[in-house]
């Protein structure tokens, strides 16, 4: 019986401990200022992200075109007999 009471004292002590370092973190300014940090990087790098994936759009694009161009010539040739 003395060792239910032990491990019962215990679970009960380290609740006890849980909810107030929870409470004391909860209540801290510095958890919404690292919040706010934290967001402001990652809004950050989306926004990197973006611009660069709109450049590289870009580029594909307009690699494709000149492809494109190129593949209208070299079918042109055989079908007039050029190459």
């Amino acid at each position: 019986m003395i060792t239910e009471i032990a491990v019962a004292a215990i679970g009960s002590l380290g609740l006890v401990l849980v909810a107030m370092i929870e409470t004391s973190r909860r209540a801290s300014n510095k958890r919404w200022e690292d919040n706010k940090a934290d967001h402001n990087f990652v809004v950050a790098k989306i926004e990197d992200l973006g611009s660069s994936l709109g450049r590289s759009i870009d580029r594909v694009e307009s690699t494709a075109l000149r492809t494109e161009a190129k593949l209208d010539q070299h079918i042109n040739d055989h079908v007039t007999g050029k190459l």
